[in-house]
This record gives structure tokens, C-alpha cells and sequence, in this order.
């Protein structure tokens, strides 16, 4: 039976724009091809979302990258911020309403800035911080792990005493959905930015 719901977050929980991100990136100098792509970071971009380096270093390594003395906390979250198209409250206050009966997590591959943003009070509609609609946020940079390795989700399994026949992860990531069922975990893939809420429920129904 069904007792946890784990979410993804660019392009599940907001709307992702990774073209407007990447121009935001481009037009501060920085080749976004080079660091980002369809298997995930790489370099600096990488070690931020992998805990390897934090928010300061970043800047300072971006800096070196575009040939200028320095970039600023506010520069470098602007342009990761591209990301973020919008965040629909239907789907949060979707989010609320499973809480009464799931143990909701979050399960992303993600950084300080990002996280700077969705922790405020700027991130919804209503005013309110995305830990307002989760039980437990499992962060990459947080974790020092990254989807998709199987210890992300082991991780997250042993730290909220979850079992993985338990668990419906929802992920725009065929990858990410793989690495999930290849530890026991039942997988919803979903298209970028596609409304989850009715295959979710269907799955749910199903399990009663």
C-alpha cells in the first residue's frame, strides 16, 4: 500500500523554462551547453548541486569562467532562476491535500540558489515556502548525492524510514525514473511542466 509520494521538482513541482535560464546564463557570458545538458551538470555546475562547492565558490568560479573580477550572490541567482517559469497553485494546493493522507517528500537534484528562492515566501502564490507543502526536503546539494545514483534514494528511503514498496516517485526524468524502480520504488513518468494530478490519482485509486 501507498504511504509516500516523492516529487521532483524543475518541471513536477514548478514550471521549468530551461531556454529563458539559458539566456540568462549566455547573456552573463557563460556557455550553458558547456555545463549543462540532457544528462545532467557538469564542472562547477555540477559540484554546487552536488555539495561540492557552496554559493560563494560558485560565484567565484563563474567569475573566473566569464574573465571578470567578480560576480555577485544576486547575478548568479538571477540567472539560475531562469529556471523557474512559474509555480501553479492548483498543484500546491494539490500538494496540501495529499499531505492529510501521504507522507509528501521532495527529491531533487538542485542548488543554493534555487533553494534560496522556493524556501521563501516569494516561491508560491499564497505566500508560502515549498517546506510548507512537504514533510522532507532530500536536496542534492544538501545530500552530497545526485539523482540519478541509487544512493539518492536510499538516502532518502532510510532517513524518513521509508519502505521502497511503499513509495510512487514522480519524475520528468526517464533516467531518474529508472534509477527509482531499480531500488524497489514505483515510478510515474510525466512530461516537462504536465499536469501529474490526474495519472497520480489513478495510480492511488488503484492501490486501495
Amino acid at each position: 500500500m501507498i504511504k509516500n509520494i516523492l516529487f521532483d521538482m524543475g518541471g513536477v513541482i514548478f514550471q521549468q523554462d530551461t531556454a529563458e535560464a539559458f539566456r540568462r546564463f549566455r547573456q552573463a557570458g557563460i556557455d550553458p551547453d558547456i555545463y549543462m545538458g540532457e544528462y545532467g551538470q557538469k564542472g562547477f555546475f555540477l559540484d554546487v548541486e552536488t555539495g561540492r562547492i557552496d554559493a560563494d565558490e560558485f560565484c567565484r568560479q563563474m567569475a573566473r569562467a566569464v574573465g571578470r573580477e567578480s560576480v555577485s550572490h544576486d547575478e548568479a541567482m538571477h540567472c539560475w532562476l531562469g529556471f523557474i517559469r512559474g509555480v501553479e497553485q492548483s498543484r500546491l494546493d494539490r500538494l496540501a491535500e495529499l499531505r492529510r493522507h501521504y507522507h509528501l517528500c521532495l527529491l531533487t537534484n538542485t542548488n543554493p540558489f534555487i533553494m534560496e528562492y522556493t524556501r521563501s515566501s516569494r516561491f508560491s502564490p499564497a505566500g508560502k515556502p515549498i517546506s510548507d507543502y512537504f514533510d522532507s526536503l532530500f536536496c542534492s546539494y544538501e545530500m552530497k548525492r545526485y539523482k540519478p545514483n541509487s544512493d539518492f534514494f536510499s538516502y532518502a528511503l532510510q532517513a524518513d524510514g521509508m519502505r521502497p514498496d511503499e513509495c510512487i516517485f514522480i519524475d520528468d526524468s526517464a533516467k531518474n525514473i529508472g534509477a527509482a524502480e531499480a531500488v524497489g520504488i514505483r515510478g510515474l513518468h510525466v512530461d516537462t511542466n504536465a499536469d501529474w494530478t490526474a495519472p497520480l490519482a489513478q495510480l492511488l485509486e488503484a492501490d486501495v
